[in-house]
């Protein structure tokens, strides 16, 4: 997956930022929560930990080009690729690819990132193996009202 892009800083642990609001994300494993409530609260597709120093790694670049990143516990993005070829890519494709997603801080993880899931195809995904590695993009100037403590 890196290969399709042009890095733009270098590796930390577990993300790689491509762009100034591009990411890669080396997710290690997901948990699946099977909410049967149609009103469920979650917006997103999943949450994603990653350790605090990388999370701040990412709001300080974020933060360069928006200020009002900087307070933010936890960030929207959207799936922009998966690193993934099979049988299943198109489905993929279709049901996860540009889904929203947000990234929050983990005081525990060392080195990896974990995912809290309701999509049943990204929960498969995610523990198939050693992970799958996902581009998530995080939009500079989204409003972030509402994202702070």
């Amino acid at each position: 997956m890196l290969g399709n892009y042009k890095l733009f800083n270098i590796e930390d642990g577990p993300i790689t930022a491509i762009s100034a609001d591009l990411y890669i994300l080396k997710i290690s494993g997901a948990s699946y929560i099977n909410i049967e409530n149609l009103e469920n609260p979650f917006k997103v597709i999943g949450s994603i930990y990653v350790p605090k120093y990388s999370y701040k790694k990412i709001i300080n670049n974020l933060s360069n080009y928006n200020k009002k990143i900087f307070d933010s516990y936890r960030l929207e993005g959207t799936i922009f690729d998966i690193s993934y070829i099979g049988p299943q890519y198109s489905k993929l494709e279709k049901y996860i690819k540009g889904k929203p997603v947000e990234i929050l801080q983990d005081h525990d993880l060392d080195d990896k990132i974990e995912m809290i899931t309701n999509d049943w195809n990204l929960y498969q995904l995610a523990n198939i193996g050693k992970g799958v590695k996902m581009a998530v993009k995080i939009s500079i100037f989204s409003n972030y009202q509402g994202l702070y403590l």
